[in-house]
């Protein structure tokens, strides 16, 4: 457990915690910082707590700390359908080891709440929680900004950078065995899965407007093939809202690295580029910068097999975003927002794609008629 000083507030007492020895204490962040954090968690105005699809953040200034930190929680009553394959912490402490160019939050502390009453008997335990630098403007009154509307060409070429210098991390140091080759394999099997483990409600919703079931959609996906490039460490998840602008290069810091995964890297750019807006010349620059600076093994035939990434993503977001409008689920957070606004063209992209057509599926109402209201027990 932490330990506090005498000179603490009362309240104090009534938060305890204990560390996860994975993650060392931070000479940056020591025990004691990281009780005073949780205290000053629970009074974070909520201007500076921020709701994402599976985390609730709250921006603090501890005192005796010179940089802004955030609190990380996972958001309660929601379960993720993408799954999570490596530690974040695990992958950001790789990161920050390798010494690689990437612009990534610190892992500062890890580990278990406890909330107390004042005669120290314990209201509830487990509650995981973990500190992260905060990469947002200096003054923490001000809110990050993300590249909602698509990368400048400055950010683009720093984003195009950050992905090069991701080759060179050591991805052994989290995935012993990853690496192997299959990654489009593997993707469609993650696909399958996904979809087979959506619930019985989404699933007819699927099948009304024509999306096929996981053994249909396995034999569809096994039509394509692309080639074994060596594989990288990669974010996973790179929408605007994982991207946040900053003063000087790189231009975009990378945050929320829960769906890090090694695989590869051509799949990290078309993924990018499929859930942020992205003008033709910029994906024509980005592609460009790209084969140029990553190594030769990373890129071979790339102009060969982006589109199967591309494809696979649209049909991905097809089943993603139904499940969310049935459900209900993180219609709160502004990606989930943006996607399921636009579900009518996703839909209509992805039955093209996999040779359905139906004037049904494609009507622009269909949003507004699946959209419930945001309920717990949902997904993200």
């Amino acid at each position: 457990p932490a330990h506090g000083g005498a000179c603490r507030p009362p309240v104090a007492l009534a938060i305890d915690w204990t560390p996860d020895r994975r993650v060392p204490e931070h000479p940056d962040f020591p025990h004691s910082a990281v009780a005073d954090a949780l205290i000053l968690e629970g009074a974070a105005p909520a201007h500076r707590v921020f709701k994402g699809t599976a985390h609730l953040t709250s921006v603090l200034r501890v005192p005796g700390t010179p940089f802004p930190v955030v609190v990380r929680r996972k958001v309660t009553h929601v379960t993720r359908r993408e799954r999570s394959f490596l530690s974040e912490h695990g992958v950001l402490r790789a990161i920050e080891r390798s010494g690689a160019a990437v612009a990534a939050p610190r892992v500062l502390a890890l580990g278990e709440s406890h909330s107390k009453d004042l005669s120290g008997i314990r209201t509830y335990s487990g509650d995981r929680f973990a500190v992260h630098t905060y990469e947002g403007p200096p003054d923490v009154r001000r809110r990050p900004e993300h590249p909602v509307h698509g990368l400048l060409p400055h950010e683009a070429d720093g984003l195009v950078d950050q992905l090069a210098a991701l080759t060179g991390v050591d991805y052994t140091l989290v995935d012993p065995v990853g690496g192997r080759p299959g990654f489009y394999a593997w993707l469609s099997d993650q696909l399958v899965a996904l979809v087979a483990g959506l619930p019985k409600e989404s699933q007819q919703v699927a099948r009304f407007l024509g999306l096929p079931d996981a053994p249909r959609l396995r034999e569809i996906l096994a039509r394509h093939e692309v080639t074994d490039r060596a594989a990288a460490l990669l974010h996973g998840d790179l929408n605007p809202w994982n991207l946040v602008r900053r003063d000087g290069p790189p231009a975009l810091t990378l945050i929320d690295w829960e769906l890090a995964v090694v695989g590869d890297p051509l799949y990290e750019l078309v993924r990018h580029m499929h859930l942020t807006p992205t003008r033709p010349e910029i994906r024509d620059r980005m592609f460009q910068r790209w084969e140029r600076r990553l190594p030769a093994r990373c890129t071979e035939n790339w102009r060969e097999d982006w589109r199967v990434y591309r494809w696979i993503e649209i049909v991905r977001s097809a089943y993603v975003d139904l499940d969310r409008l049935v459900t209900g689920a993180s219609l709160d957070a502004p990606n989930v927002r943006r996607a399921v606004e636009s579900y009518a063209m996703t839909l209509a992209s992805a039955t093209a794609s996999l040779g359905l057509s139906s004037r049904r599926r494609t009507d622009p109402c269909l949003t507004h008629a699946l959209v419930r209201p945001t309920r717990p027990g949902g997904a993200a």
